[in-house]
């Protein structure tokens, strides 16, 4: 019987804790620069690790303001909005959120940032520069959710030219599935079958 009881809580426990999900994209928090100015203009072809800038400009920050995490981060409006992106794997019908740190740069251009995001669809969000300056960013976390249609999905994050060339600040992006991983489910599965077997052979020798 304790037995029993014992491999029922470690179902339960597994069946219960909160997941861990890795992060699906390389260089998710803008870490792999190794430019120590100010700020610096990337333009539509460039790389920053796995993310391509496919059109526009944009920003890759370093010293010129508090950052979300790190010690980079981008303002998506280099001379006007730009456009990153970046693909990774993913399994066709499975739910996958996306998370990311948004501010914007209070200097010029407005105070409300905007910037399009999405892999499936189009999601706006907006950042209210009021009253923030380099050194008080009020970064907050966004995020949006998709069902992936293919095994390989896209994420992009697109400044608007209104903004001119002080956009949105983007930091700290992670893409992670919504479900528990695989390996989870295995340890669940073996977990019921070794219960399964006790409960067998103590009615065997009952019989």
């Amino acid at each position: 019987m304790r037995k029993l009881t014992v491999l029922a809580g470690v179902a339960a426990l597994i069946l219960a804790a909160p997941m861990a999900h890795a992060n699906l994209l390389s260089n998710g928090g803008l870490e792999s620069s190794t430019f120590d100015g100010p700020f610096a203009q990337l333009n539509s072809g460039a790389h920053l690790g796995a993310w391509s800038v496919d059109s526009g400009s944009v920003d890759i920050v370093n010293r010129y303001w508090q950052h979300a995490e790190g010690r980079y981060s981008l303002d998506l409006n280099g001379n006007t909005g730009g456009r990153i992106s970046q693909s990774f794997g993913t399994v066709v019908g499975q739910l996958y959120n996306v998370s990311f740190s948004l501010a914007g740069n209070a200097e010029g251009g407005g105070s409300l940032k905007l910037l399009d995001a999405g892999v499936t669809g189009v999601h706006t969000f907006s950042f209210d520069s009021t009253g923030r300056s380099p050194s008080n960013m009020g970064w907050v976390t966004e995020g949006f959710s998709f069902v992936a249609t293919n095994a390989s999905s896209t994420l992009y994050f697109q400044g608007y030219s209104k903004n001119s060339a002080w956009g949105a600040a983007l930091d700290n992006v992670s893409v992670t599935a919504a479900v528990p991983e695989p390996a989870n489910y295995a340890m669940l599965a073996a977990g019921l079958g070794l219960m399964g077997l006790v409960a067998r052979r103590r009615r065997a020798r009952r019989g």
